[in-house]
């Protein structure tokens, strides 16, 4: 997992594990909030939720989505889909095509629909990973002076996007 990913599921991770009176004085973000609203999430389509507040779905076909959303300071969010064990990565373009499905089913539509209108103007850097992975990067609002980042992973063994959000 590249550090940009870890930073952003720490992130979540730390703002679910705070207190109360440090979560209000510390994050520019509703954090009880966010609980309640992965609670929704997961709750959608026979999901849970892990002990980081990530929320988990197992499908029948050995396949596992997970979405991880929070901050403090900046609001990210990370959708994977994790392929069965033993299956073989689907070509690029299918790879895509299922994570923004993943995203729009188990997460926002509107988010779905952004990020791919996004990668498809083929507007990113790519770059080859240490496993091996593709990682493509891009912005968010391109143009601007100041902005915030996609991330997205083709691996082996799945696919993911990260963003963050002011």
């Amino acid at each position: 997992m590249n550090r940009s990913i870890r930073w952003m599921l720490s992130l979540a991770m730390l703002a679910v594990a705070l207190p109360a009176g440090a979560q209000d004085s510390d994050c520019d973000f509703d954090q009880a909030y966010f609980a309640k609203r992965m609670q929704q999430i997961a709750a959608r389509h026979g999901g849970r939720l892990d002990a980081t507040g990530t929320a988990i779905w197992k499908l029948r076909n050995g396949e596992t989505i997970t979405v991880a959303s929070g901050g403090c300071v900046h609001y990210g969010t990370t959708v994977s889909l994790v392929y069965a064990p033993g299956a073989s990565a689907p070509s690029r373009e299918v790879a895509i095509d299922r994570l923004f499905a993943t995203v729009s089913k188990y997460w926002q539509p509107a988010a779905a629909r952004r990020l791919q209108a996004l990668v498809r103007t083929g507007a990113y850097q790519t770059r080859t990973l240490d496993d091996g992975s593709t990682e493509l990067v891009g912005s968010l609002d391109p143009g601007q002076g100041f902005s915030f980042e996609y991330r997205l992973i083709l691996g082996k063994h799945e696919v993911r996007i990260s963003w963050e959000e002011a």
